[in-house]
């Protein structure tokens, strides 16, 4: 069975894009306010006053503590809240917004506006690196976020309450050669940031790694597999490895499954190309020449993974494959080595476990 993105169920919940704008737009305006017996009281216009010079004064006027939580600190505290809905339950934290006094004022809502664009609580946006009107918007070096909480003293003062979903190489140990192009780590590391700060809303989807008939994340779809418990453990959930290396699966590239019902295990098809092209140039020792297997792969064929080492190339080859484009499908599963000398030969693919041929 190979696994590519066009096999599997489809899982995977939205579009690929958001929807930025650089045009100038009119402040951020809170929508629908929540009925809730614990809203706070009207301002006076003293206070009201007082409260808008101060927020006029700070760029960033809130911050957020977290801890982990704990049933004890629960009952001896009564300033830290809990937020859960993260993803995962393992995300649950507690948190406080300081000065809490400020925030607490402050009327929540269920909805923001940027724009014409209408952003409710749940829902991930891209957030601005600056404020300049005139920079080009990258949706691939914004900042992305989950929406935990809208609170606003007026359509100049609209503050989210958000979550990082952050890029692998925003965080510890960085981007590793499994992760996809457009993976983010959602975190419940927090910030409370000015709602003119956001560029519109980005949908993610949750890719089920584990299943074998979830449909892989789209090239253009932003996902997430794993997730990153910043404010208790430090610690990422664990993805599932496969393959002689034992590395988590890249979604950009393709596995594929031994045949085998004893063996059933999954490859990277660019450990396969890799052992092959090692075993190549481990040959040229030898002083006896083979006659070359004659290449049954069209040339108009895309191979679906290449590996070279000491002047030998293995070109990996899937039967059907590739499925659209330019080039032709292959017409058999094969594995194409290149000599030095321009010499080329076939040979079958194989299981890097059991060694059972795969078609």
């Amino acid at each position: 069975m190979v696994r590519t993105k066009q096999t599997g169920k489809p899982k995977l919940n939205g579009t690929p894009n958001g929807t930025p704008t650089n045009k100038k737009v009119p402040p951020p305006a809170p929508e629908s306010t929540i009925k809730s017996p614990s809203q706070p009281a009207e301002l006076s216009d003293s206070d009201r006053q007082k409260l808008t010079s101060w927020l006029d004064k700070l760029e960033k006027p809130f911050s957020i503590t977290t801890a982990p939580i704990s049933k004890k600190r629960k009952r001896e505290s009564s300033t830290l809240q809990t937020q859960t809905d993260l993803f995962e339950p393992r995300l649950d934290i507690q948190y406080e917004v300081k000065p809490r006094q400020s925030w607490e004022v402050l009327r929540r809502y269920r909805k923001f506006t940027v724009g014409q664009e209408s952003i409710a609580v749940g829902q991930s946006i891209l957030v601005k690196h600056d404020t300049s009107e005139e920079a080009k918007i990258d949706i691939a070096a914004q900042w992305k976020g989950q929406v935990l909480e809208v609170r606003a003293l007026d359509p100049e003062h609209v503050y989210i309450r958000v979550a990082w979903l952050n890029r692998p190489e925003d965080l510890p140990g960085g981007r590793k050669s499994y992760h996809g192009k457009n993976e983010l780590i959602p975190t419940n590391q927090m910030d409370v940031i000015d709602a003119m700060s956001v560029n519109g809303k980005l949908e993610v989807g949750h890719w089920e790694e584990k299943d074998d008939d979830s449909m892989l994340p789209m090239e253009d779809q932003y996902f997430w597999r794993q997730t990153l418990d910043y404010g208790n453990m430090k610690t990422f959930s664990k993805l599932r490895h496969i393959c002689i290396d034992k590395a988590p699966q890249n979604p950009d590239e393709m596995i594929i499954q031994c045949e085998n019902k004893d063996c059933r295990k999954w490859l990277h098809v660019k450990c396969i190309a890799e052992a092959a092209v090692e075993e190549a140039a481990g040959e040229k020792k030898k002083a006896k020449k083979t006659k070359p297997n004659p290449v049954a792969v069209s040339a108009k064929s895309s191979a679906v993974a290449i590996a070279e080492k000491n002047s030998y190339r293995a070109e990996i080859f899937i039967k059907g494959l590739p499925a659209s484009g330019d080039s032709f499908p292959a017409g058999s599963t094969e594995i194409s080595i290149t000599a030095p000398g321009g010499e080329m030969k076939s040979k079958e693919m194989c299981c890097l476990f059991c060694g059972v041929g795969i078609e």
